[in-house]
Order: structure tokens, then C-alpha cells, then sequence
């Protein structure tokens, strides 16, 4: 079972640390493609089977290079990695993290050879999620499955920190996690933003944090996560707090990508968190629906809570009257036709 504290997934290298030298798959990579050449395909399972390598004996096994680039592939990944340089911004984040309520987790395509992460990160770190030892990369979805059910993440209380495009968005995208790419520089702006949230309220279900995106003539937040609002309507409203600032905001199901998250006009917290609003049930039926129900001797009344605001949602996002009046007649028709069984009295 998830567990209920939001959790912080942080990639290491080129988002917390840089290194003296190039990573050692990198140098693998171009020892093979110096001594034979490599073709696209050839340099993607390649790097795949060094990340993915326990140790440098299983990676020089699973790679069964030839003769005359054994030599040169044992050596890079006996060679020395450098040292690793803490990016600035990276402990105040981790800091502002854990100070704000939230666990946060290391994920990272750790190949055999990668150092361990700096005391002055790691003291902050609750758990290390690595390539090398669960077998997968981070560009592959099933990495970041995996990284949910033995963390015991829950999806909509995380948030993926990265600056890879593949690994860190699209990949927990496909999983269903949020996340926000960072360049240099940003990790000061990411733990401002956390600190200016604070702790998550008691009732919180879900945290707003992801990228920020030009929609439809509208900066939208992002948000994989909240897929569970949008299974019954194409919008759904939800109250966001941040510290002391508060607001509604809209999550909307696009044709295509991830839903977006609407603000009220300005801009949204960098980060948020969503708690349940105000109830609105029973809902309040629009003046012309109740008429045309009435003159057929029907009414919303009997439906579930679920179906009436299904209902009533659909007629409401209607954005002309010859929708709306489609959708009042599907509506009139499926009263009718349950009425005929017997199943309104």
C-alpha cells in the first residue's frame, strides 16, 4: 500500500552533481565506437547493458566484447569515475524538502563504478533507486513502476526532479507520475517554491508541481497524476493551497498528452496542494434542463450522486446550444428508456 507523505524523486547526475570527468558509460561508448563503429541501435542496447550491469565483471559479461575492444572496455570501467561536484542549489533543495514534510528518493541510471552520492546530499536521501540494481533504465517506464511499488509512492503526492528529458519527464509520464525538469540554476527556484508550500495539509490528496506549458493561449500546469479526476467529465475543478495563498483551479483532459491544470488568470504556485473543496451536491439542475425533465414527467433525483453530476457536467461543459440540446435529448432518452424497464418509479 502507497504511503500518504509526498515523496521527492531526484535524479543525481547533471541535476545534483557533475563530475571531473565523463561518465563512464559515455567512455564506453566511444572506445567501441572508435575501435568498430556502432550504429544507433547498437549504442542504445549498449548503453542499456552497462547500466543495467550489477558490476563491472557482469557488465564486461554481458557485453562479451571481442578481443580487441575487451581491453579497452575493461579499462574504462576500472578507470577512475573523477569526483563528483555538488551542483549549487542541490542541498537546499533536498534541505527544503525534508524540512517541508517530504521523503526523498534517488533515482538514477547508476552503471557499475558510479560513487556513492555526497555525504552532504545523502544525509537528506531516504531510499537510492539505481539502474545497476533493479535491472532497468530510466528511459523505460517499467523502471519507474517499479521505483512506485517498492517505495510504496503514491503517484499523486510525488514529484520527479530531473534534467533529462526521456528519463526524467516522458518515461514517469508513461507511468503516471508528474515531474519538472530543471537547468542550471533552478534548483534554488524548486526549493523556494517547496518552501513556500510548506507541510501538506491534513486532507491534501494530491500536489501540483509538475512543468509549466503554453495550452491553448494559457500557461497550464502539467499533471499525469490526476488522470483519475477526468474518467467521467473533461473537467474537473480543484482547490489548490500554497502557504497561505489559496484558489481554484480547473484540470481539463487534452485530446492529446497529459491533463492540464488551469489557474484563475495568474499564474500557479510553483507548487501546491490540492485538498477537496467545498461540497457542491446536490447539484443545482440549470433552469432549461429542469423545465424540459418536467414536461416529461422525469427527474435527476433518482439517479446516483456519481451519475447526476456525470450528467449534469456534461450538459454544463456543452460549449453550444445545439450541444447542449443533443445532450438534453441523449439525457431525456436514457431516463425514458430505464423507465420503460421499470427502473425509475
Amino acid at each position: 500500500m502507497a504511503e500518504r507523505q509526498p515523496v521527492l524523486v531526484v535524479d543525481v547526475g547533471g541535476t545534483l552533481v557533475t563530475r571531473t570527468r565523463m561518465g563512464q558509460t559515455e567512455r564506453i561508448v566511444e572506445a567501441v565506437r572508435l575501435a568498430k563503429g556502432l550504429s544507433a541501435e547498437a549504442e542504445g542496447e549498449l548503453r542499456r547493458t552497462v547500466l543495467t550491469s550489477a558490476d563491472a565483471e557482469a557488465c564486461l559479461r554481458a557485453l562479451n566484447p571481442p578481443h580487441g575492444t575487451r581491453l579497452l572496455v575493461a579499462g574504462e570501467l576500472a578507470a577512475d569515475p573523477g569526483e563528483a561536484i555538488v551542483l549549487p542549489g542541490a542541498e537546499d533543495l533536498l534541505r527544503a524538502a525534508v524540512e517541508t514534510g517530504w521523503r526523498v528518493v534517488v533515482a538514477s541510471n547508476a552503471g557499475p563504478g558510479t560513487p556513492e552520492l555526497p555525504d552532504s546530499l545523502a544525509r537528506h536521501v531516504s531510499a537510492v533507486v539505481e539502474s545497476r540494481r533493479c535491472g532497468l533504465v530510466k528511459e523505460d517506464p517499467r523502471f519507474w513502476t517499479k521505483l512506485v511499488d517498492t517505495e510504496r509512492v503514491d503517484p499523486h503526492l510525488a514529484l520527479v526532479v530531473g534534467d533529462q528529458p526521456q528519463a526524467d519527464r516522458d518515461a514517469p509520464a508513461a507511468a503516471g507520475l508528474q515531474s519538472r525538469l530543471v537547468r542550471e540554476g533552478e534548483l534554488a527556484l524548486l526549493a523556494a517554491d517547496l518552501a513556500a508550500a510548506g507541510p501538506p495539509p491534513p486532507d491534501a490528496f494530491a500536489v501540483l508541481g509538475g512543468d509549466h506549458e503554453p495550452w491553448a493561449g494559457r500557461e497550464i500546469v502539467v499533471a499525469p497524476h490526476l488522470c483519475s479526476l477526468l474518467t467521467r467529465v473533461t473537467r474537473a475543478r480543484v482547490k489548490y493551497v500554497a502557504g497561505q495563498a489559496e484558489g481554484i483551479a480547473v484540470v481539463a483532459r487534452r485530446t492529446s498528452g497529459s491533463p492540464a491544470v488551469l489557474g484563475p488568470g495568474d499564474a500557479l504556485p510553483g507548487v501546491a496542494w490540492l485538498v477537496p473543496g467545498r461540497e457542491r451536491s446536490p447539484y443545482t439542475i440549470p433552469a432549461g434542463l429542469r423545465g424540459v425533465l418536467e414536461g416529461y414527467g422525469l427527474s435527476l433525483d433518482v439517479l446516483s450522486t456519481a451519475d447526476r453530476r456525470h450528467a449534469l457536467s456534461m450538459i454544463r461543459e456543452a460549449r453550444s446550444d445545439t450541444t447542449v440540446a443533443q445532450r438534453t435529448a441523449d439525457l431525456v432518452r436514457f431516463l425514458r428508456e430505464r423507465s420503460k424497464d421499470g427502473l425509475l418509479s
